[in-house]
């Protein structure tokens, strides 16, 4: 048995269009009454027209929304990018800046200390540890370097080149274990002798003060005449604690270099070696 077709509902749509635009024409003329065909018919289309109405409005809003959503998603796209770009940017300027730092202290350096001959260098490599205990520099004999040349950085003294090749040059640095400066307090000129020592992590100790020497926090030492490497009146560091001797012969001390020892990245070399 065959079943009978449903006719599809545009297609009853239509129809009904078609029998509403009849019925208009038919009923052109003004008047006061609206027949019951026409009343019947509205009763069943008006309804419909709104849902239709209803339908397409809220499909007009859901396509506005979602291209507003993307519209959004590609604003904070963009964003997002100009947020990066402007980071790597404030990065770039402040590297920039600590780098101008470092190249305006050793301009204050040489200006310092103006009777000396001096090249700049930048340190390649170093020993492993968090200290710049012994290190490497990118200059060397085809630069002029020698064995025990002076080298500075900050406010004063890294120490000096102790093994040096045509392109290279090692540094072995005032707060290695191994170093010993002849130096002394600038404030009374009482000498003393610098030296390295692991235990203080970046500082140095001072040791054979004179017992009577008025020492006091915060003097200044400064390398002196009696050095057979370094040429007097470099500054070395300031002395943050002393240490007393029982004996009253001698006083020790602990001094915190004026060089920071854990960053360095370009040095001075003075370019003459001061005793030969």
């Amino acid at each position: 048995m065959l079943r009978k077709k449903k006719m599809p509902i545009k297609y009853i749509l239509l129809l009904m269009t078609l029998i509403c635009l009849i019925l208009i024409i038919f009923t052109w003329e003004s008047r006061s009454k609206v027949s019951p065909v026409e009343n019947g018919i509205a009763y069943v289309v008006v309804p419909i027209q709104k849902g239709i109405n209803v339908f397409g409005d809220w499909v007009i809003d859901k396509v506005n929304f979602v291209k507003n959503v993307n519209s959004f998603e590609s604003m904070n796209k963009d964003l997002q990018e100009e947020v990066d770009k402007l980071r790597y940017e404030n990065k770039i300027l402040q590297q920039d800046k600590i780098e101008l730092d470092r190249l305006r202290n050793l301009y204050e350096l040489d200006k310092k200390y103006p009777s000396y001959p001096k090249i700049g260098a930048s340190v390649i490599g170093k020993d492993v540890g968090n200290w710049y205990n012994v290190f490497e520099l990118d200059k060397g004999t085809d630069d002029g370097l020698k064995v025990n040349m002076v080298v500075m950085a900050g406010n004063g003294l890294v120490g000096h080149i102790f093994e040096v090749g045509k392109n290279y040059a090692k540094v072995k640095s005032i707060i290695d274990d191994s170093s010993k400066v002849s130096a002394k307090i600038l404030r009374t000129s009482d000498t003393c002798v610098v030296q390295g020592e692991k235990q203080y992590s970046g500082s140095c100790k001072v040791d054979f003060i004179e017992g009577s020497a008025s020492v006091m926090k915060g003097d200044e030492i400064v390398t002196s005449h009696l050095s057979e490497i370094y040429p007097p009146g470099i500054l070395i560091g300031t002395i943050k604690e002393i240490k007393e001797n029982p004996s009253n012969l001698n006083k020790s001390a602990i001094i915190e270099p004026v060089v920071d020892f854990k960053h360095l990245e370009e040095v001075l070399v003075i370019n003459q070696v001061w005793k030969e």
